[in-house]
């Protein structure tokens, strides 16, 4: 790859995280691995950005999953399999990560989505800033 601007390496990095996000093992080695680098090195690339690698990872699939909510093709999918597209394996935690980011269980997110216009629809573009669990 040789020398890039950190932006720039950033870019690359978000780039095959986007590529692999629906892969439930996917980890922070996976992409320091794909690119020959350290761990410490791809977070210290994130911390320019304010957000670890795995935050970034979470956020990304949870905007995934509210978008895939939202999409009235899907309105049979169960929330479950949609969390599973979207990376997650655990319900409850998917549950969770999605109520702290959008202030919605998923199940009432779908609700209000499906029984509004789209004009009323939750705004998915700006989630909370999720906070770290320390």
């Amino acid at each position: 790859m040789g020398y890039l601007r950190p932006e720039a390496r950033l870019e690359h990095f978000q780039a095959y995280i986007e590529r692999r996000l629906s892969d439930v093992d996917f980890r922070l080695t996976d992409v320091a691995s794909a690119f020959k680098l350290s761990d410490r090195y791809v977070r210290r690339i994130f911390e320019a950005a304010r957000e670890t690698p795995s935050e970034y990872i979470r956020r990304r699939r949870l905007e995934l999953a509210a978008l895939m909510l939202q999409d009235r093709e899907r309105a049979h999918h169960t929330i479950l399999s949609i969390a599973l597209e979207c990376g997650f394996n655990d319900a409850a935690y998917f549950s969770r990560c999605f109520h702290d980011c959008y202030g919605l269980t998923p199940r009432s997110f779908r609700k209000t989505c499906t029984s509004q216009e789209a004009s009323n629809a939750p705004d998915i573009g700006q989630p909370r800033r999720l906070q770290r669990r320390r």
